[in-house]
Formats: C-alpha cells, structure tokens, sequence
C-alpha cells in the first residue's frame, strides 16, 4: 500500500487542470486514470471550443497534450479504477483493480 497526499480521481481536462495547478504549488499530485483514460474527450473527433486552438483539434491529441503538461510537473499516473473507499477513517483509503 502507498501514501500520498493527493490523489486525483479521473484524468479527463478537469483531473489533468487539477493536476498541473497542483503540481506547481508542489503538492505532489496523483492520478488515477479511471476507467476511460483521458475521459470522455477521448471519443471526440473535433474540439472547437479549446482556446488557442483555432482550427479545432483532435480529442485525443487535445489529451495526450493534457497529459504530457502534468508529467512536465512530475505528476504521477497511475492506470487504474477505484473501486472502494472509505472516507470514515484517516488516512482516507482508496482501493483500486489492480
């Protein structure tokens, strides 16, 4: 069993924000993938509403950019699901699949 301080559920746009602000305060994040890595933006051929990106971008590719920012802050990602947690007893416990 490992310890950490922070543990991020989900790396879609919101876990991997998450993350980057996180990791750059040097909180040290870490995410768990879930069951659908990258989220549901994964299953989107065209993403026209990222700023920056005005002739739209691949939701797939919109990820992997994601996902490469957080590791530049040494974030850690894990690939797994959460099955089980407890919240009634510190320290907090998540169990995974794996």
């Amino acid at each position: 069993m490992s310890h950490h301080q922070l543990i991020i559920l989900g790396s879609g746009p919101a876990g991997y924000s998450a993350a980057i602000y996180a990791a750059r305060a040097n909180n040290n994040p870490v995410i768990i993938s879930g069951m659908q890595p990258g989220g549901q933006l994964t299953t989107t051929t065209e993403v026209d509403n990222w700023p920056g990106d005005t002739d739209g971008v691949d939701g797939t590719v919109l990820v992997e950019r994601m996902q490469a920012h957080a590791e530049r802050f040494n974030t850690q990602i894990i690939n797994d699901h959460i099955s089980e947690v407890d919240l009634q007893n510190r320290p907090f416990t998540l169990k995974g699949n794996d």
